[in-house]
């Protein structure tokens, strides 16, 4: 018997509710989490509340059949790799074929042998869990060759910046970082006994940041007052290190591993502006139109902002920043930013890593 914290889900999808009930205990017996519905839309309800590891589905039944229910779940980033098990008194050579090529993993006849079904579930799960790990030690070796690329990039700016993890963990901090620790009660970093560095629960918990972690956008700014004597505001910018996935959006049983990273820039809000915008102008050979598209970058301001700044369209803003990209020969937000701030704070050439 497997241990209830680690009894993995089986939905199982039959009209027949005594070989519905009898397909649960079997499960139950074996180890498993069993749900059972007797039809499609039944099923439906209850993937609104349950991440199954598997799926058993009888083809025929009453309204929308097996194979349509396996569509339907193919066709959603959310349920598209959860392993869709067939069970059919059909046993022919053809419809075996026609349910292969819909996409399912395993094609069953009944009468059911139990000993054949758990023996296809153990193996189904097996296989998912090792594609699983190779997957997820994928996400670590490409977040440890992100991470080594960027703390040679962020050192090299004079203004506090951070690499963060999805919960806003830092994983590296850059030299200008560890100044602002206990600068002052408004000091918008923490540091623990063993000298960790952690972003400042004003900011980590401010509703603007979570809103930004919990949603797909590219960058977001935030002011944020300190709390102290000073009375010091520090501008907040959060920019994605990679392709956002909201993790507001539904994940199947096994969710992949969140390998999203974040730079997260910090700047008293009256330091904030390049001060060395001639060196960027020679270093890149901007116009000084795109100079100022990189000031409002380096500012924080949203492409709509930068927009409405300017008031300029967002095609014409689209053709700036295209131009922008492609004289600093770099691909993402992220990047341009952390360049532009090293060449105009320090007046040093800086090559921004490839994206791995």
């Amino acid at each position: 018997m497997l241990k209830a914290v680690d009894r993995p889900i089986i939905l199982c999808v039959e009209d027949e509710p005594t070989l519905l009930r009898d397909l649960c205990d079997e499960l139950r017996e074996a180890g498993y989490d069993a749900m059972g519905a007797l039809d499609v839309p039944s099923a439906q309800r209850l993937l609104d509340s349950i991440t199954p590891a598997l799926i058993v589905c009888d083809v025929n039944l009453p309204g929308a059949s097996g194979l349509d229910f396996m569509a339907d779940l193919r066709g959603r980033d959310a349920w598209s790799d959860v392993p869709f098990m067939l069970l059919t008194a059909l046993s022919d050579r053809e419809h075996m074929l026609l349910g292969k090529r819909a996409g399912a993993d395993d094609y069953l006849v009944k009468p059911v042998d139990y000993d054949i079904l758990l023996a296809s579930i153990e193996a189904r799960l097996a296989q998912m869990g090792r594609m699983q790990r190779n997957h997820q030690a994928q996400l670590q070796q490409h977040a440890d060759g992100l991470l080594f690329q960027w703390t040679n990039v962020l050192d090299k700016v004079s203004q506090c910046a951070l690499v963060c993890g999805p919960d806003l963990g830092v994983r590296f901090a850059n030299r200008a970082a560890y100044s602002l620790c206990g600068s002052s009660s408004d000091s918008p970093l923490t540091i623990g006994a063993t000298g960790h560095i952690g972003l400042h629960p004003m900011i980590a918990r401010h509703p603007d940041v979570q809103a930004f972690l919990n949603g797909d956008a590219e960058a977001v700014k935030v002011d944020i007052a300190g709390g102290g004597a000073t009375a010091q505001s520090w501008q907040v910018s959060l920019l994605a290190l990679n392709e956002r996935t909201s993790i507001a959006q539904p994940v199947p049983h096994a969710a992949r591993v969140d390998d999203q990273a974040f730079v997260v820039f910090l700047a008293d809000l009256n330091q904030r502006h390049l001060h060395n915008k001639s060196a960027l102008a020679r270093r890149f050979q901007l116009t000084p139109t795109e100079v100022q598209v990189a000031s409002l970058l380096t500012d924080g301001l949203s492409k709509q902002e930068m927009c409405e700044r300017m008031k300029v369209s967002t095609t014409t803003m689209a053709f700036h920043l295209r131009n922008l990209f492609s004289k600093t020969a770099t691909k993402r937000q992220a990047e341009l930013v952390a360049l532009l701030m090293s060449v105009a704070w320090n007046d040093i050439a800086l090559s921004v890593p490839e994206r791995a």
